[in-house]
């Protein structure tokens, strides 16, 4: 396979990675995160209402948890400027919830910071796991690694609506 694009070495290492290994579910309690950036003119992949749809929809045919649903329109472009999303942060640290559901990984950060400690987090095993209708993901140093492409990629690329 030829790759030329940020796309094809996603969907390379998204094939590559191993497959996920399952956390016990049954007592996870998880938050569906939907955000849409207000600034701007980017084209946007999904708007908040289909990401949470599509999350939901995920969620109920993996009968997972979900305790509560965070909606923000806030670019994470630049670390520090989502107060949902770092209020979220907190709550997982103080167990009240276990693990994240996003549509994608670029929903979670487009900037360094934010996706260093999202990764921190689980190495610490606070955030205990993610979950993406789009992506996929394994808790382990593969899906960590291929997170942290993601979350490169999500900063570098400009999607465009399919």
């Amino acid at each position: 396979m030829d790759i030329n694009t940020p796309t094809q070495l996603m969907e390379l290492l998204t094939r590559l990675n191993a497959p996920q290994v399952d956390v016990p579910l049954t007592d996870l309690k998880y938050v569906i995160y939907v955000r849409k950036s207000t600034k701007g003119e980017d084209k946007q992949e999904r708007s908040i209402d289909d990401q949470i749809s599509e999350c939901k929809a995920f969620a109920d045919k993996q009968n997972l948890i979900v305790k509560d649903t965070i909606r923000e329109q806030e670019s994470a472009k630049d670390s520090g400027q989502r107060p949902l999303f770092n209020q979220m942060l907190a709550d997982i640290r103080n167990h009240k919830f276990d693990g994240i559901i996003a549509w994608h990984p670029d929903r979670i950060a487009r900037n360094m910071k934010e996706a260093g400690e999202v990764i921190d987090m689980l190495d610490k095993k606070e955030l205990k796991d993610l979950k993406f209708p789009s992506f996929s993901f394994a808790n382990d140093v593969d899906g960590k690694v291929l997170l942290g492409i993601s979350f490169v990629l999500a900063k570098t690329v400009f999607r465009k609506v399919g």
